[in-house]
């Protein structure tokens, strides 16, 4: 779920055809990009994040079509959820926070792990259960925690993800002041700008996505069903500072080497990058020099998309959300044009996908994810069995 759309296939769709997305008053005046309150009708009574989070959680237990309450509830089911913080919105709500007033939430709802303890109550879980907060790599955090609990043995399945609804004034002044904002004045679905020479910042989205993995050699195991296979995945930290990256990429550089090495994989077989791509003049840069260093020139490298200039940074939930359109990319053999890039930077040295979506049947991707004060996360998928729609 994303700005984009209220499921998987919607979201797809409209990240494709590069229409934006509905605006609201409150986002037209504010660098974000919300959900409609529509989309979440059990917020009355649970914190956004943590409606977002059942909802999403319902959808990818239904797409994988052979998971019972049975399996759920399994020992051998883990459930790794982040988040990158509690819900900020609930203090601002009413001037005062809700300790000192009438509120509907549980006193766990107001931490980080407030999804993950909304979902394990909903669904019985009673199988390991993390909550991973690496700020805006959080998504991919989760998925890389969740394949080793499987690798470890501690699992066969596990439900992994993110969800975040930062969408606040707390946050909103707080990224202000720091000044990693869109300061075109343009509509916030047009403010973002990866990879562009006139790219100012981003602006704030929401959101969720989970997903179900489990071992391929369970009886369980329905190829049809695959969107992917796991090859690696690789974390490091980048010590330049809160938001900024060694202006070398240094760490980013030596991630994606280990990272190509321990998928057994060479730079020639990566068909698709999605990369972080914020909009910010110098993490982009930075981005796409470690690119260059792993794959080479622009003309061998394989080709690059970010969807932030879409849908927004969703910060806890980015990773999550973007690693959805890469799964749909290996499934449909569909790349997604970067959003919004319409004068590439000359000095951001990468090979983009730009203006409409290109057809290129993708074997193997990687997805970056890079966090506030130095998380830096890798993973590569291979193309799984399941059929493109």
């Amino acid at each position: 779920m994303s700005p984009l759309g209220e499921s998987r296939e919607t979201g797809w769709q409209r990240l494709q055809s590069g229409q934006p997305v509905h605006l609201s008053s409150s986002d037209r005046s504010a660098c974000s990009l919300r959900l409609p309150d529509s989309w979440i009708p059990e917020q009355k009574r649970v914190s956004r994040s943590n409606a977002i989070a059942l909802k999403v959680a319902r959808e990818a237990i239904e797409d994988a079509g052979f998971i019972d309450c049975e399996q759920l509830r399994s020992p051998r089911f883990a459930c790794v959820i982040g988040t990158s913080k509690g819900p900020l919105d609930e203090y601002h709500r009413g001037g005062e926070p809700p300790a000192n007033r009438d509120s509907p939430l549980p006193f766990v709802s107001l931490w980080p792990s407030g999804p993950l303890a909304h979902l394990s109550a909903s669904l019985g879980l009673t199988g390991p259960c993390l909550c991973p907060v690496s700020a805006c790599a959080t998504g991919l955090d989760a998925v890389l925690r969740a394949v080793r609990l499987i690798e470890q043995g501690d699992c066969d399945y596990a439900l992994a993800g993110s969800v975040d609804a930062s969408v606040n004034p707390f946050v909103l002044h707080s990224y202000r002041r720091l000044g990693i904002l869109a300061t075109a004045k343009l509509p916030p679905s047009a403010s973002c700008k990866p990879f562009d020479r006139d790219r100012s910042g981003f602006v704030i989205g929401e959101g969720g996505a989970m997903f179900l993995l489990m071992r391929d050699d369970l009886p369980a195991f329905r190829p049809e069903k695959c969107y992917a296979h796991w090859r690696g995945g690789v974390s490091y930290n980048d010590p330049a500072g809160l938001t900024q990256l060694d202006p070398t990429g240094r760490t980013l550089k030596r991630l994606l080497s280990d990272l190509l090495a321990q998928s057994h994989l060479c730079a020639e077989q990566i068909d698709l990058l999605h990369l972080h791509g914020t909009g910010t003049s110098s993490n982009d840069l930075v981005e796409s020099i470690a690119v260059e260093s792993a794959f080479g020139d622009p003309e061998h490298q394989p080709w690059s998309t970010a969807s932030k200039g879409a849908h927004g940074h969703a910060l806890g939930a980015a990773g999550s959300i973007e690693l959805a359109w890469m799964l749909l990319s290996l499934r449909d053999g569909i790349i997604p044009p970067v959003t919004n890039l319409e004068n590439p930077d000359p000095d951001c040295t990468i090979r983009p996908v730009l203006s409409r979506p290109r057809l290129f049947p993708v074997r193997h991707a990687l997805k970056l994810s890079l966090g506030f004060g130095g998380h830096q996360i890798g993973v590569i998928f291979s193309r799984g069995e399941r059929p493109a729609l």
